[in-house]
C-alpha cells in the first residue's frame, strides 16, 4: 500500500502498531491525506468515525502505512 492508495472518506484505524502512539485505538475517516518524506508513511486528517456527526476535530497524524488497517468506503 503507498499513501496514493488512501482516498477521503476511506476509513482507518489509528493504533500504537501503526506507529500513533498516545490516542489508543479507533477507527478514524480520513479528510485528507499527505505522502511523508519517509518511504512507508504517511500523514493523515482524521476524525474519529464514532464522532463524525458531531463537530468532530479533525488531527494530523503520522502514520506507518505497512501496519495501517484501512477500510475503503464505497
Amino acid at each position: 500500500m503507498s499513501a496514493d492508495d488512501i482516498r477521503a472518506g476511506d476509513q482507518v484505524f489509528i493504533s500504537p502498531a501503526a506507529g500513533v502512539h498516545g490516542h489508543g485505538c479507533w477507527w478514524g475517516m480520513v479528510v485528507s491525506r499527505m505522502p511523508a518524506l519517509v518511504n512507508g508513511a504517511v500523514y493523515l486528517r482524521v476524525v474519529p468515525v464514532d464522532e463524525i456527526a458531531d463537530n468532530a476535530k479533525v488531527t494530523t497524524f503520522y502514520a506507518r502505512l505497512s501496519e495501517l488497517l484501512v477500510r475503503r468506503m464505497p
